[in-house]
C-alpha cells in the first residue's frame, strides 16, 4: 500500500509563494497590514499549528520516509548509526533506528515482534498518528522480551484477530512505531548482528499477508522535520481530508474552518491567505521553541539551568495530555514535539531506564551560539549504571547539525578525564589546540544548538538531586 502522496503541484505553490512573502515584506509590516479578520485567520493558524503538532511531527517522518521508498508495513531500518542525514528530531547516536508506518483503513494491521535472543532484542512503542502509545513492546515492553503478535484494529473491531497475542484499537487510521535494538555496542559486528535480528520483526495485512519489506535507510537524505511555512497546513488538511476526527478535537477543527480547511472540502487559500499562513507557522515556531527551552515552570527542574525535557503533562497523562481538570495541555504537547517524537505506555520518574536532560543556555543566561566556543565540566561518578552521553542539535529544528561526522560524546569512549575525575567537554566550530580530540564537540558557526544529556541506567542521587551538572560556560584556555 502506498502511504497518501504529497500533492507536489500545491507544494510549490505554497514554498514558491511563501518565499515570496518572507523575503519581500518584514514580519512587523506585514502583521501591522492585516485587517481585524486577517488578524484571527493569523491568530486561529497560530493556535491550529501548536494543536497539531504531534501530528504534523509524526506525518513529515511518514512522508519523508515514503519519499524515499518506505511504505506503509515496511520495516525502514539504519545499518548503522543515523547520521545528520536522516533529518529527525533529536536522535541518539548509540543505536540504530528501526521504524514502521501502518493504516488501518482497509483492516487490521499485525505487528510479529521477535523474542530476544542473548544481547539482541528490541524495544519501543506501537502509537497511533497523535503519538498515543498502544503499546510498548519488546524486552521493556508488554512481552518482556518474549516475542509477540500485536493486532492493531480500529476501534469497536469484532472481526478475526489472528490468534494474537496482544489486540490493540486504534483510533486513528494511521500508526507507527519507533523500535531500538538492543545491541552491546556500535562496533561493526553488533550492528551486522542487529540488522540481520531486524529483519526478523514483521508488519503486515493478516488477511492478505505478504511478505514484508526491509529497506536500509542509512546515507539517505530524509526530510522528516515539519517545516514551518504555509505548507505545514497543508499536511494539516492532508490529516483532515483522510484520517478519523474526535470529539475532543471540535474547537480545533472550527479555528481550522477559518483557515479554509474542513472534512470534504478542497483547500485552497488565496494568495494572500497562504502570505497569512507563512507568517504565522513562523511565529508558531518562535512560540513552540520559548516554551520547550525557557518555560521551566512546566517541566521539572534538575539545577543549574537543566530541566527534564518532558513536561509532568505526558508521563502523568499516559502521553493523552488530557489533565484531570479536564484541560488538554496544548502548549505542554505542542512544545514537547517540535524538539523530539515517540511516547511510551510506560514512564516515569522514579525508576527509568534513562533520563535525559537539556539545558539553552550558557551560564550568562544566553543562547548557545555555533560560533562560540564553550565547556562543560561534567562532575566525577555520575549516577549511571551503564553510561552517560551528550549530544548536541540544531536549536532551529531539533535534528541534528548538518554536514558534521560527531554530534557528541559518551562516557564510553576514551574521553581525557582530569585528576579529580571529572570530564571537560567543549564544544565549538573549532577545537582549540589544547582540548583533546576525544573531548570535543562540534558545532556550526551561525547556528544556534542546544544539548541533551543523556543517563543511561540512572542512579538514585540524580533523582533525590544529590548529583547536578553545572552550567555551561564560555570556554576559557
Amino acid at each position: 500500500m502506498r502511504l497518501h502522496p504529497r500533492s507536489w503541484a500545491t507544494l510549490i505553490t505554497f514554498f514558491a509563494v511563501s518565499a515570496f512573502s518572507t523575503f519581500s515584506v518584514e514580519a512587523k509590516d506585514f502583521s501591522a497590514s492585516l485587517t481585524t479578520q486577517e488578524k484571527m485567520t493569523h491568530r486561529r493558524a497560530i493556535e491550529t499549528a501548536v494543536w497539531a503538532m504531534p501530528l504534523t511531527n509524526a506525518l513529515a517522518m511518514r512522508d519523508g520516509f515514503a519519499d524515499v521508498g518506505c511504505n506503509y508495513n515496511d520495516v525502514c531500518y539504519f545499518s548503522k548509526i543515523q547520521n545528520y542525514k536522516a533529518a529527525v528530531t533529536t536522535p541518539n547516536n548509540t543505536t540504530p533506528y528501526v521504524m514502521a508506518f501502518w493504516n488501518i483503513s482497509d483492516g487490521p494491521v499485525m505487528i510479529e515482534v521477535p523474542p530476544t535472543e542473548g544481547d539482541l532484542g528490541l524495544w519501543g512503542t506501537l502509537m497511533d498518528i497523535w503519538q498515543r502509545p498502544l503499546a510498548d513492546v519488546g524486552a521493556k515492553g508488554r512481552d518482556k522480551g518474549a516475542g509477540a503478535r500485536y493486532l492493531i484494529v480500529p476501534e469497536n473491531y469484532e472481526g478475526d484477530t489472528y490468534n494474537a497475542d496482544y489486540v490493540l484499537p486504534q483510533t486513528t487510521l494511521n500508526g507507527y512505531t519507533l523500535l531500538r535494538p538492543i545491541i552491546p555496542d556500535a562496533s561493526a559486528g553488533s550492528l551486522a548482528a542487529a540488522e540481520e535480528f531486524t529483519r526478523k520483526l514483521k508488519v503486515y495485512d493478516p488477511a492478505n499477508p505478504v511478505e514484508t519489506q526491509y529497506i536500509d535507510l542509512q546515507d539517505i537524505n530524509i526530510s522528516g522535520v515539519v517545516q514551518f511555512d504555509a505548507s505545514l497546513f497543508l499536511s494539516i488538511n492532508n490529516f483532515v481530508q483522510n484520517e478519523n476526527l474526535e470529539e475532543r478535537d471540535a474547537v480545533a477543527l472550527g479555528m481550522l474552518r477559518r483557515l479554509g480547511i474542513e472534512k470534504g472540502q478542497d483547500f485552497t487559500p488565496s494568495d494572500r491567505e497562504i502570505k497569512i499562513l507563512d507568517d504565522a507557522a513562523n511565529e508558531a515556531l518562535i512560540f513552540l521553541q520559548e516554551t520547550y527551552f525557557d518555560n521551566y515552570s512546566r517541566k521539572q527542574e534538575m539545577g543549574n539551568g537543566w530541566t527534564v525535557l518532558t513536561p509532568a503533562s505526558s508521563y502523568e497523562t499516559g502521553f493523552e495530555w488530557l489533565m484531570s481538570s479536564g484541560a488538554l495541555a496544548l502548549d505542554d504537547r505542542g512544545s514537547s514535539f517540535f524538539a523530539f517524537y515517540t511516547s511510551a505506555e510506560e514512564f516515569n520518574l522514579t525508576n527509568p531506564p534513562t533520563m535525559y536532560l537539556l539545558t539553552s543556555r550558557d551560564a550568562d543566561g544566553e543562547r548557545l551560539d555555533g560560533g562560540t566556543t564553550y565547556s562543560l565540566t561534567v562532575p566525577p561518578n555520575v549516577p549511571v549504571d551503564q553510561f552517560w552521553s551528550v549530544l548536541v542539535y540544531d536549536f532551529e529544528d531539533a535534528t541534528f547539525l548538518d554536514g558534521l561526522d560527531k554530534y557528541g560524546v559518551a562516557s564510553t569512549e576514551n574521553l581525557i578525564a582530569n585528576k579529580d575525575g571529572s570530564v571537560e567537554v567543549v564544544f565549538g566550530a573549532t577545537r582549540p589546540e589544547e582540548v583533546p580530540a576525544s573531548n570535543y564537540v562540534p558545532t556550526v558557526e551561525g547556528k544556534g544548538w542546544f544539548p541533551y544529556f543523556r543517563f543511561y541506567g540512572p542512579g538514585e542521587a540524580l533523582f533525590k538531586g544529590e548529583f547536578k551538572l553545572p552550567e555551561i560556560t564560555k570556554y576559557k584556555d
